[in-house]
């Protein structure tokens, strides 16, 4: 019935606006020419629908609206003023989307004007490291990600992590099994060296050498070192080992946690027995050594260490160091200043004595393999604050090459810091490291692209780690500077 009514009501409508007289023709043409279908009944104006595929071309005003074909005969019924002003809303919508277009177009037309950087060559023999974090090694899936990321990225030498914490994430007869590993079936280094060599990628084990323990709580394997060899573990001038510390305590000190005495002989050929196990266990590429140097200039105070150096001078260096009055009148003043020279020496002789010995032992059981050590990136807080003078070991020939921890997210400073390596030991023996953790793509590209226009021979990132997938940075490495043309 309403449905009767309603139609009623239309027929008499129309017939009336057919009898008007066209005084509204200028604002209906208008409605008219911007829908392709508009109709005017009288004083109503009904804004139609044109669908698409009709000839012609679609309504501009109302191509916003999603009306069905079947609407085309359709009306939307509004009052004059009304019509009127939603055909100048929608003409002025339409002139801006003309204008954006046309804009959008002209942008486009530039950034195609755009001259792109061309892809660089990579330097003939340049080396392109990557240290991976010992939990890569729990699984073979771990793995395959990242021998998969490597290998995209453009890497071509892995510096594996395979003693952590005094511990050993391969078989091993020395060290206690890595907590990590839950398989103890499992062997992951194997797995790894025998991929990464059918990718043509080289494997270098990396070792951290007198950083033995970080945790709060003890190992849980009776053999781990800091519990079966305690008096291995540095003390410090005051007498305290840092075993004996809490974590506030070694913060403090600004070092990582546990270390080894580097002046105590039996560390040291521990250590060679470890390092000898592995050359003979696995075919590995070389050797990579990490924390090969003191924790700082505080320790060195252990029984052994003080005995070595009281052997060769007659004076325990905790006097040098507590400024005994009986030493000053025995020796003077001076002969104390030089004493304490002597000492800081020694301690740097007791790593390198270590850095020798491996030297020695790599060119009797693999002469192919290359030794290889992360470093202080700057040389006199390196051989001053750590005992650790890494140009000396270059010189002689007991290290093959150095990665220099550049990971300043500085530019400038990384860039001064391989400056003035070059200018010391020239650019052939040594590859800057470069951290990803701590700042972005474009600023990493940036810092290689400078490196290499000052002429160094190869870089090494720091890190792959399968918490922190950094992909990102990897497509970046794998689309610029890692990229051949």
């Amino acid at each position: 019935m309403k449905k009767a009514k309603l139609k009623g009501l239309l027929r008499r409508r129309v017939r009336r606006g057919r009898s008007k007289s066209t005084n509204d023709s200028a604002t209906g043409g208008l409605c008219a020419a911007a829908s392709g279908g508009t109709r005017r009944f009288g004083n109503v104006f009904t804004l139609g629908y044109k669908p698409k595929g009709q000839a012609g071309a679609r309504g501009l005003f109302l191509s916003s609206l999603s009306l069905p074909p079947a609407a085309s005969a359709s009306v939307l019924a509004f009052p004059r003023h009304t019509a009127l002003a939603l055909s100048l809303f929608f003409l002025r919508l339409f002139l801006l989307r003309l204008f954006l277009s046309g804009t959008v177009f002209l942008l486009a037309s530039a950034l195609l004007l755009i001259p792109v950087p061309p892809l660089e060559a990579l330097p003939d023999g340049e080396v392109r490291a990557l240290w991976v974090l010992r939990n890569t090694l729990v699984s073979r899936a771990t793995v395959d990600r990242m021998l998969s990321q490597a290998r995209e990225s453009g890497f071509n030498v892995l510096l594996v992590q395979v003693r952590g914490r005094g511990d050993a994430l391969y078989e091993s007869s020395i060290e206690p099994r890595s907590e990590l590993l839950a398989d103890q079936r499992l062997d992951t280094l194997a797995y790894l060296i025998s991929e990464a060599h059918k990718q043509g990628l080289e494997v270098h084990a990396w070792l951290n050498v007198f950083f033995v323990w970080a945790a709060p709580q003890p190992p849980l394997d009776e053999r781990h070192v800091v519990r079966s060899r305690p008096d291995w573990v540095a003390v410090r001038s005051d007498g305290r080992s840092l075993l004996g510390l809490s974590r506030r305590e070694i913060d403090a000190m600004g070092i990582e946690g546990v270390f080894l005495a580097p002046g105590n002989p039996e560390v040291r050929e521990h250590l060679r027995a470890v390092v000898r196990e592995l050359i003979q266990r696995y075919p590995i590429d070389g050797i990579h050594l990490d924390y090969v140097r003191y924790p700082n200039m505080d320790v060195g105070f252990d029984a052994a260490t003080r005995t070595e150096f009281m052997r060769a001078y007659a004076v325990d260096p905790l006097e040098l160091v507590t400024d005994s009055e009986e030493l000053v009148e025995l020796l003077g003043k001076k002969g104390v200043v030089d004493l304490r020279g002597r000492w800081s020496e020694w301690r740097a002789r007791d790593v390198e004595s270590l850095v020798q010995a491996l030297s020695s032992d790599i060119k009797e059981l693999n002469p192919s393999l290359e030794l290889s050590a992360a470093v202080v990136p700057d040389v006199h807080s390196a051989v001053v604050k750590h005992a650790q003078n890494w140009p000396s070991w270059l010189e002689q020939g007991i290290l093959d090459f150095a990665v220099p921890m550049c990971y300043s997210a500085s530019t400038q400073t990384v860039t001064n810091q391989v400056t003035a390596i070059k200018n010391l030991i020239g650019a052939d023996r040594f590859y800057p490291g470069i951290a990803m953790y701590n700042q972005s793509s474009s600023r990493v590209v940036e810092k290689m692209r400078a490196l290499r226009r000052i002429g160094v021979r190869g870089f090494s990132m720091f890190c792959y780690d399968p918490e922190h997938s950094r992909r990102h940075i990897f497509r970046a490495l794998s689309r610029s500077v890692f990229s051949s043309p």
